[in-house]
């Protein structure tokens, strides 16, 4: 008796069917935004391990936060005595705009905070309470 089933035709139509795609995209979270990994290799850097610990420390948009910073200070003194350029008029609008998609997030945060907190006050109470008096001792020091 023989087990050769190549001939059995169940068997050679089933063999080209798939129940799953052979190929399957799907975005896990759709309108998530995840920052970019930086590959730092020895092609795009002379010292790659040094470039890579100063960037976990401070990251790149630290860094060019800071030297616009110091650059825009730079500026504002040179603008009370020399004429202006306009290198330093396309830096200081740039600067501008930054600082304002900085300030909207900042509010949009505290927005999610505020919405956070009226959660907790009916979910949590005793929570919300804890919390509450916290931002209290935080903002009073301030003020």
């Amino acid at each position: 008796m023989s087990t050769d089933t190549s001939g059995f035709w169940p068997w050679n139509w089933w063999s080209g069917l798939s129940a799953a795609p052979q190929r399957l995209t799907q975005p896990i979270l759709p309108g998530w935004t995840v920052a970019p990994v930086v590959n730092i290799t020895e092609v795009n850097s002379s010292a790659p391990q040094t470039e890579a610990e100063v960037v976990q420390r401070h990251s790149y948009g630290r860094q060019l936060g800071r030297i616009s910073d110091a650059l825009q200070a730079l500026i504002d003194e040179r603008e009370k005595t020399a004429p202006t350029d306009r290198r330093f008029t396309a830096f200081t609008g740039m600067k501008s705009e930054i600082d304002g998609i900085k300030l909207e997030a900042a509010a949009a945060r505290v927005d999610r905070l505020r919405a956070d907190l009226a959660d907790l006050r009916s979910e949590r109470p005793d929570e919300y309470r804890r919390l509450r008096d916290a931002l209290r001792d935080v903002l009073d020091e301030d003020g």
